[in-house]
């Protein structure tokens, strides 16, 4: 007992000394604030101060410092981010900033100091953490980590001079919402972690990364760099990128993050001298800011761990460690423009998205169908701009464009030039405006309920008897519901204009329910499955592990399934239904519901994996096993090698096989006119013809007519009386004589009645 108290002491002392007092070279927060607004005095032209949020607890300003040619204008340069401090005792990345931009700004004028201003968009926050920063700069605690959150809401700021024993406070870094369930254990039952790594109440709870987020949000950032300093020197003088997860999940775009990482590491001498910093992907999956960067935007942020142990060298060793890591910003840098020779490469895809009617620009998605992944928040273009950014190597890539509302645009095998940027400019077809209104009834009764209609977004509609649906054309998955009726789970094809449907809901005929209130006696259990009421749609629902505060174990196979076989009615469609509220990997653990006529041999009709951790009622058709005893299995499976690739897991409640009938009600339909209507054609740009839509409310006589951008008529598509409807004519490109046209923009007008309307289209030969 003696030695264990002497060695807990011995440790308070390396730790206290290890913090014991910040040298005096450090900025502290007010002068940092003044530096700011004194560049954006000496250089209002090229340097503007912006105030993106504020602290958690204390309300502290959060500043970021601007560095471009036109800083009053939004203009089309690729965006990057250099975070100076997360954590508060890692104070080196704020001098590393603050060094930066000074240095960027005294040497405007010369290269490639002046190349970088001119052609790239710079953003410096020296400090994302303030209130942290306070305390460190303050020495009330020079080895305090987080913000000051008030986590035991007592009022006072609760912390310890002893490493890993601060109360209060919020690890930034762990608070981000990808992968924050894995951010620590101190929550969690049996959690070890100490209070330093708290990952905070909720994801993305905290103030700071809220205001990173909005930024990122409007800026959408290609490359960032993100200063850290390793407290332990484990990890000191590393340069990390996104990712391989416990080196068996690597991310898809790891080829190519790794030789940005290299190229940066490779500018930076360590302190002992001769070697560069080292580099490796990030193998924890810790919620890790550049993590989230990756997944949310699709930027290449690298987490570098400045300096050695000595997190607060003093000034000579400060100054020289700032001046060795400027290298690897200025590499980065160069890297971004569109053409530098002191990179190997300067590959980037770039390109405008524009409405292919009206030129106007559009956020719209960018996926690069070989860099893709089902995790991935969209990536999109610019929303002022319509300017989208994709830094790749240089091969061939298939391009998808995606916006609702607009027919996907796909560019296949697009080659990325090594030397410079690649301009891919899009132009995206509109779809034409389409109505979806109707009645859902039984038996003539009108039902109240919601559809989800699936598309690029899901949309949800709430009835009450009927439903008006704003959409555009194509073919859409439905799914319609009312309590206590069967559900109608099919397609619903909407064509220009209004589309009137009637569904026809028959009552529900319950064979099987299940809502946990009685316990689980109805059920044999395979694994840890819990019946619990803190996490359910009402009541209880029944969980392997569930709110995050518990993983499912590694290499698990856990079920259960029906301790007898239920029969299936040889009577209209069955259907299993169950509300499923899910968070398991992606892809490697997936979810099933299974069935086995004999309880021995088990076939899987439903199959699922990934975050859904909203609850949403699942739907599984049974009417192949009509006449048969069948039992029911819900079942997760693991592959992983590590706690932190395993997730929260499966809950389940409300669990029922139906009966019934459902379907649309065409014999009853009274459809309402189509609008008179002139759509968009299609394609547009188009060669050698195209497709012009109309529609009519009723029969009248109609002119369609082709002019050249001087107005002077090229063609009469349609001059007569025409019945109500839908109609279409192909242009072919040749005027009334039957000669071709040239390449160039055209207008076509159609008047009926008193609908007079003109759009714009382009033939490119």
């Amino acid at each position: 007992m003696k030695r264990l108290i002497l060695t807990i002491l011995m440790l308070a002392v390396t730790a206290l000394a290890l913090f014991a007092e910040l040298p005096t070279c450090y900025y502290n927060y007010a002068q940092i604030s003044q530096m700011l607004d004194n560049y954006q005095s000496q250089h209002p032209d090229i340097a503007r101060k912006h105030l993106i949020g504020f602290s958690q607890q204390d309300n502290v300003p959060i500043y970021a410092m601007q560095i471009s040619d036109n800083v009053m204008q939004q203009e089309e340069e690729p965006a990057l981010l250099f975070v100076g401090q997360v954590h508060a005792e890692e104070v080196l990345g704020v001098q590393i900033v603050m060094s930066n931009i000074h240095q960027i700004l005294n040497q405007r004028y010369q290269t490639p100091f002046s190349q970088w201003i001119a052609q790239l968009d710079m953003w410096f926050v020296p400090t994302l953490n303030p209130e942290g920063h306070n305390v460190v700069t303050a020495n009330l605690d020079t080895s305090y980590r987080k913000n000051k959150r008030d986590n035991n809401n007592n009022g006072i700021f609760d912390y310890s001079p002893l490493v890993g024993y601060d109360i209060d406070g919020v690890d930034l870094n762990r608070n981000m919402d990808f992968n924050w369930v894995h951010g620590d254990s101190l929550m969690q039952g049996g959690g070890l972690e100490v209070w330093d790594y708290y990952r905070g109440p909720a994801a993305e709870s905290e103030s700071e990364l809220q205001a990173i987020k909005a930024l990122s949000d409007q800026k959408k950032f290609v490359y960032s760099i993100a200063w850290h300093s390793s407290r332990t020197g484990n990890f000191s003088e590393k340069v990390y990128y996104s990712f391989n997860w416990k080196e068996i999940r690597p991310s898809p775009d790891i080829v190519f993050f790794a030789s940005i990482a290299n190229g940066t590491g490779a500018q930076i001498i360590k302190e002992a001298g001769g070697a560069s910093y080292e580099v490796s992907p990030n193998l924890s999956r810790k919620g890790a800011f550049h993590d989230w960067m990756y997944q949310r935007y699709g930027t290449v942020q690298l987490l570098i761990e400045a300096g050695t142990r000595n997190l607060q060298p003093d000034s000579l060793l400060m100054v020289n460690t700032v001046d060795r890591c400027k290298l690897g910003v200025w590499w980065m840098l160069n890297r971004s423009l569109p053409f530098s020779s002191s990179v190997p490469s300067s590959s980037m895809l770039t390109g405008n998205i524009r409405d292919a009617v009206t030129n106007r620009p559009l956020e719209a998605q960018i996926i690069i169908e070989e860099h893709n992944a089902p995790w991935f928040h969209p990536r999109t273009s610019h929303p002022v701009t319509g300017r989208y950014w994709r830094p790749l190597t240089t091969g061939l890539y298939t391009i998808r464009a995606r916006k609702t509302g607009y027919y996907d645009n796909v560019i296949n095998s697009a080659m990325v030039n090594n030397g410079s940027w690649t301009v891919r400019n899009i132009l995206m077809q509109p779809k034409p405006a389409s109505q979806l209104i109707g009645t859902v009834r039984s038996s003539g009764t009108p039902l109240n309920g919601k559809i989800i209609i699936y598309g690029i977004e899901t949309d949800t509609v709430n009835f009450n008897g009927n439903f008006v649906h704003n959409s555009f054309v194509g073919t859409y998955p439905i799914e319609i519901s009312a309590e206590g009726y069967f559900p109608y789970i099919g397609t619903v094809e909407l064509t220009p204009g209004q589309n009137q449907h009637q569904f026809e809901l028959s009552p529900a005929q319950i064979l099987f329910s299940e809502n946990w209130e009685e316990g689980t006696s109805n059920w044999q259990i395979q694994g840890p499955w819990l019946r619990q009421n803190e996490l359910s749609v009402s009541g209880f629902a029944i969980t392997d592990s569930w709110g995050g505060r518990g993983l499912y174990e590694m290499n698990c196979d856990v079920w259960i399934q029906t301790a007898s076989p239920v029969f299936i009615a040889t009577t209209n469609n069955v259907l299993l239904s169950f509300e499923s509220h899910l968070y398991t990997e992606w892809v490697h653990d997936p979810v099933l519901v299974q069935v086995s006529t004999n309880g021995v041999d088990w076939q899987t009709l439903w199959t699922k994996s990934g975050r859904h951790d909203v609850f949403k009622t699942e739907y599984v058709p049974l009417s192949d096993f009509a006449g048969q005893s069948v039992w029911i299995r819900f079942r997760l499976t693991d592959q992983s090698n590590h706690v932190e690739l395993t997730d929260p897991g499966w809950t389940i409640d409300n669990i029922r096989i139906i009966s019934g009938f459902s379907s649309p009600n065409e014999d009853n339909l009274n459809p309402a006119l189509p609008l008179s209507a002139l759509y968009p054609n299609f394609p547009n740009p188009f060669n050698p013809e195209t497709t012009i839509k109309y529609s009519l409310a009723a029969q009248t006589p109609v002119s369609l007519e082709i002019f050249n951008i001087r107005g002077q008529k090229v063609r009469s598509l349609v001059n007569s009386t025409m019945r109500a409807g839908n109609h279409s004519i192909v242009w072919n490109g040749r005027d009334d004589l039957g000669s071709s046209v040239s390449s160039g923009v055209y207008l076509y007008r159609m008047r009926a009645g008193d609908y007079d309307k003109t759009i714009k289209m382009m033939l490119m030969k």
